[in-house]
């Protein structure tokens, strides 16, 4: 550790690039804590509803980011060689497939939400407020597909603070807008569950206004024009999706299981879904700390790479390793002390509580080896261009493990909710020797930007 303190580069570029990209996650993030927290003053049924309709919603964000994350391995190496143009092709590429992606989510949300919340929910008010939810909410996916690859083409060229303010105003603009709508402020209806709805779509639409008009207004270096961002040729889209396919294949395994999680959890009871959607929700903005080392380290990692000195990376990869325990057990820590303070700002019922700070408190215990896996997989991995592997690993862990697990805890041991969370972290356990083997190997090091890939 006296070495990775010692390298006063290494830890002030980490520092440089994953503040900004930590408060940009969480604030991004915090639409779905906002929304869960102010529906929960309502009720239990409205705090699983709007859970379980943005699991769906997760799905839809980490598949955008599994797009994104491909078209960064790119850009970052890019800029290692101060490439422009393929920054702004890669980008373009992005914008294209995230678009794809971006209008089926919105489809399947606003014609049939019936069909995703009755896989979600056998309960039907929840299902019937979870589909009210989820159209009017449908049309953010749009909005979503610009502000994240703008914000990936940002990050790559070491530019982190526009995303961040990007996202500090849309969610106050959430805020704002969640108090007028739920609760009939200002001369506005009381919506409810509709009106947190309302309020995120709208909070996206005023995000993704303020980036692309600061990018173009100020010339930024990644202000494409539409020429440059659709000059690419299908070799070049070849040599994306050879790479990306597994990164996004990744991000959808982890969303889908994690939905899955939640249909075995809401097999238990209302109150058991309602505890993991309050507890998911808190883990999440605890792990945004590790998204952000992860995306700071995959930046390095590839602009090393694509500059040519793979040593440097390397080194960047190991003293990765060794901090990112560290900081799980400082993660974890702070999951503990501050469950049950947190946990009193819901209306929920005293079992509720209870079964959430035993979720709550599992995850802690677990969060340093959860700390080691995710940083591996989303930051050295992606960064070295290494990406099918840990799909791999990530897959194989989640399907042919954990979902097993919980729906086996569930349903035919019929256990509490707090002991089917515990089987499913087991699964950081299993994975901890195949992130740490692989990058002992170094064959996660890739340059992918060796060849020009532009025609």
């Amino acid at each position: 550790m006296k070495k990775i303190f010692k390298d006063k580069v290494f830890l002030s570029t980490m520092l440089t690039l994953a503040v900004p990209i930590t408060l940009q996650s969480f604030v991004t993030s915090s639409l779905n804590l906002v929304d869960t927290m102010m529906v929960g003053s309502l009720q239990e049924t409205a705090i699983s509803a709007v859970g379980l309709a943005n699991q769906y919603m997760f799905i839809f964000t980490l598949c955008i980011l599994g797009i994104n994350a491909g078209a960064s391995v790119f850009m970052a190496q890019y800029w290692g060689k101060k490439d422009l143009q393929g920054i702004k092709t890669f980008l373009g590429i992005d914008l294209t497939v995230g678009f794809v992606a971006a209008s089926l989510f919105a489809i399947m949300a606003f014609f049939f939400p019936e069909v995703i919340m009755d896989i979600m929910s056998d309960d039907a008010a929840v299902v019937a407020l979870g589909v009210n939810y989820l159209k009017i909410v449908a049309v953010s996916c749009l909005f979503m597909n610009f502000t994240q690859a703008y914000s990936s083409a940002l990050r790559s060229t070491g530019q982190t603070k526009l995303p961040m303010f990007a996202s500090l105003i849309g969610v106050g603009v959430n805020i704002i807008l969640n108090w007028v709508f739920i609760f009939g402020k200002l001369g506005a209806p009381a919506m409810g569950v509709e009106g947190a709805a309302l309020a995120t779509m709208l909070a996206r639409l005023v995000e993704v206004v303020f980036i692309v008009s600061i990018v173009y207004f100020t010339k930024n270096k990644v202000a494409a024009k539409l020429k440059e961002l659709y000059s690419f040729s299908l070799k070049t889209v070849g040599v994306y999706f050879k790479t990306s396919w597994s990164v996004i294949t990744n991000e959808l395994v982890f969303s889908v299981g994690s939905a899955a999680y939640s249909v075995a959890y809401a097999k238990i009871s209302t109150n058991a879904s309602a505890t993991m959607q309050i507890s998911s929700t808190l883990i999440n903005m605890f792990f945004i700390f590790l998204t952000g080392v992860g995306t700071a380290a995959a930046i390095m990692i590839g602009n090393k790479i694509g500059a040519e000195e793979e040593a440097v990376a390397k080194d960047y990869a190991h003293k990765v390793a060794k901090l990112t325990p560290v900081i799980g057990i400082i993660l974890g820590i702070g999951i503990w002390i501050s469950a049950p303070t947190i946990l009193r700002w819901f209306n929920i019922q005293p079992e509720t509580y209870k079964a959430a700070i035993l979720v709550l408190r599992t995850m802690a215990i677990f969060m340093p080896l959860r700390s080691f896996n995710a940083i591996m997989i989303i930051g050295v991995f992606r960064g070295g261009g290494d990406t099918t592997y840990s799909m791999l690993v990530q897959a194989g862990t989640i399907w042919l493990y954990s979902v097993p697990l919980a729906f086996i805890g569930a349903l035919a041991l019929k256990w509490p909710v707090y002991s089917v969370f515990f089987l499913v972290c087991t699964e950081e356990m299993i994975k901890v020797p195949f992130e740490y083997f692989r990058l002992r190997s170094n064959k996660w090091i890739k340059n992918l930007v060796h060849e020009k890939h532009l025609s």
